[in-house]
């Protein structure tokens, strides 16, 4: 059995996963409260105690420590931080090639290993990440990384505008469901705003990425949705909730990649 652990810009995301691609439980903690996270790895530890090793990747560094420093007071184990390096890939066409969120390689190989690839069905990736940042990451069934956008998350861009001009700012809890496109009260009008303003980006952005790969490479698009707000289904497209930590897996356990 496998700990292992998504750190992102806003959470940490703990998956048990056993023997199969499908984790045996999740959870997502806020990281800027410590407690949280001794208290999900307790829970975690008195009811899998059997835990052979633990992967995490990270693209918030200053919670490395932190987790790393946690989890062996919980369980006696190191856990390893997976690296660009650990990641199997044909290609990556970023530059430098370490200047990809390490997430983004991940939540694409994870798509392509669960979709499946063959010489004879070539096709690209693209990956919706819907967190702090809204990410769009393409890869080629080749397992060929191409790249993407960074866009404001639905949260961040919010937020940016509150703190840009005299607009109060509200806290906001989980997003349940998309709001009315026409809002009678502040509040509710910056967060509609937010989210119109995500889905039409992403809309957008997508189209335009596939008549890329299309003009460019000649093959079709697949399209994939996950991160904090993908439960909305903001899209027409498959949704997978785990693709990060699905990466690890792939790339840690289940490596049958050859390339």
């Amino acid at each position: 059995m496998y700990l292992l652990a998504d750190i992102g810009n806003t959470r940490v995301k703990l998956a048990m996963f056993e023997d199969t691609n499908v984790p045996i439980y999740y959870e997502a903690i806020e990281h800027s409260n410590a407690l949280d996270l001794v208290n999900a790895l307790n829970k975690i530890k008195n009811n899998h105690p059997y835990i052979e090793n633990v992967y995490y990747s990270s693209v918030s560094l200053k919670v490395n420590d932190l987790f790393e420093g946690s989890v062996e007071d919980c369980f006696n184990i190191k856990p390893y931080r997976v690296t660009h390096s650990d990641i199997k890939l044909k290609d990556n066409l970023y530059e430098p090639k370490n200047a990809v969120g390490i997430d983004r390689l991940l939540s694409t190989y994870a798509s392509i290993c669960l979709e499946g690839s063959s010489d004879e069905d070539k096709y690209a990736s693209i990956v919706i990440d819907m967190g702090t940042a809204t990410t769009i990451s393409i890869m080629l069934s080749d397992f060929t990384f191409l790249g993407g956008m960074i866009i404001a998350g639905t949260k961040t861009s919010y937020q940016a505008l509150s703190n840009c001009t005299s607009l109060p700012y509200y806290k906001i809890g989980a997003v349940e469901n998309i709001p009315s496109p026409i809002s009678n009260n502040v509040k509710d009008a910056l967060m509609s705003g937010a989210m119109y303003n995500t889905i039409g980006t992403v809309n957008y952005a997508v189209s335009e990425t596939k008549k890329f790969i299309k003009s460019k490479y000649n093959i079709k698009s697949k399209i994939f949705l996950t991160g904090g707000i993908s439960n909305l289904k903001l899209l027409k497209c498959k949704i997978y909730p785990f693709l990060v930590l699905q990466g690890i897996y792939f790339n840690m356990i289940d490596n049958k990649n050859t390339i």
